[in-house]
């Protein structure tokens, strides 16, 4: 059997697919313009429409190596992740401004788990676009997280433009957005290469033995 190619046209399609699917949607899902309730839905819906992408780009055929394809498609939702985390951390490092804000209201959300969001004013009284999905001290998993409340006080990092919802500071930087994306995209590639090789079969020739 020949040598298997790890670079190959079929496993750079899938890595194309995966990347433009999970940057475009991740700027998407980033901004203020998608309801924080809906983030997890049109996610999902993305996510599972470049499967089909990536599935189409060998149709009529069927992709060579399923199992593989999945695993690139599963980390494709991280990239999709990644990818939110860099768009709204480049946006507000390059022209967000810190603020001392008051939460205004206070909404639980229809999300599985209790998951507050805070709509904030800015010193001025003004509303601050977006909503506030963490507070300060909060940690994922943990049961006894402390919550804001109307009237609180909170410093984030907020958007003039109103683009992306407001961050706490903690939340905003660069190095680890970008260090994220590097680690879950090169995991994709590799991922995506594997899963486009072909193999080729060579036909076995059996020479009749000497007596």
């Amino acid at each position: 059997m020949r040598a298997l190619r790890l670079t190959n046209q079929l496993g750079v399609a899938y890595l194309a697919v995966f990347t433009v699917v999970s940057a475009l949607g991740g700027a998407l899902v980033a901004t203020t313009w998608i309801r924080a309730g809906l983030v997890a839905v049109l996610g999902t819906i993305l996510w599972c429409l470049a499967l089909v992408a990536a599935v189409l780009v060998t149709y009529p055929a069927k992709p060579p190596r399923t199992v593989l394809l999945s695993v690139a498609w599963v980390l494709s939702g991280l990239l999709m992740f990644a990818s939110v985390m860099g768009f709204y951390t480049a946006v507000l490092e390059a022209r967000g401004n810190r603020v001392e804000a008051t939460v205004t209201q206070v909404r639980d959300s229809s999300e599985k788990g209790r998951h507050l969001y805070y709509a904030l004013a800015d010193p001025d009284g003004t509303r601050i676009p977006g909503e506030l999905g963490s507070w300060p001290g909060a940690e994922i998993g943990a049961s006894d997280n402390p919550e804001g409340e109307v009237g609180a006080r909170v410093t984030v990092i907020r958007d003039p433009e109103g683009l992306v919802d407001p961050r706490l500071p903690d939340d905003v930087n660069g190095l680890a957005a970008v260090f994220v994306w590097v680690v879950v995209f090169t995991l994709t590639a590799v991922a995506c290469m594997f899963a486009g090789r072909q193999p080729t079969d060579t036909p076995v020739v059996r020479r009749p033995r000497r007596t």
